[in-house]
């Protein structure tokens, strides 16, 4: 019977090699999330874009976030009441929002974030590469990767 391992040495494609590493990676991150946090894995990427983004409005988060607006407002409103955000009107646009982190958001993204440095120390620690060099060589790949579908589609 073949195994897991031996499909992923010997693909020929990187998709399959993205693939894993990204369900591997929620697999990691997941487990921290459910133990650790008072957040849902779905909200993971929304709250970590907040505490890059402080005092940004639901408009560019679900963009950011590839979601809805409506899907955003759910999940702040249950951010907000577990005391991880606070909403504040934007005196630009009376109908937005400028959302920040508590506290407890800040302490909660700061778990996540140092989970994330764990994750990648572990998969980078027996590369012939610097984390550093491959984060450029994935970010070369992933900016042609858009280029491509930009001028073909």
């Amino acid at each position: 019977m073949i195994k897991y391992d031996d499909i992923i040495k010997n693909s020929p494609f990187l998709v399959n090699h993205l693939i894993s590493l990204s369900k591997t990676h929620d697999f990691y991150i997941n487990k921290h999330i459910k133990n650790g946090t008072d957040i849902l894995p779905s909200q993971y990427y929304m709250l970590l874009f907040l505490y890059y983004e402080m005092g940004t409005n639901q408009s560019d988060i679900a963009k950011a976030c590839l979601m809805d607006r409506s899907g955003v407002s759910r999940a702040f409103k249950d951010f907000e009441e577990k005391g991880l955000i606070t909403r504040e009107i934007n005196e630009n646009n009376k109908r937005s929002y400028n959302i920040t982190l508590t506290q407890k958001g800040i302490e909660t993204s700061e778990f996540l974030i140092e989970k994330e440095k764990e994750w990648d120390h572990m998969v980078c620690e027996e590369l012939d590469i610097s984390r550093e060099d491959l984060l450029k060589l994935l970010s070369k790949i992933s900016l042609k990767s858009l280029e491509f579908n930009r001028n073909q589609f």
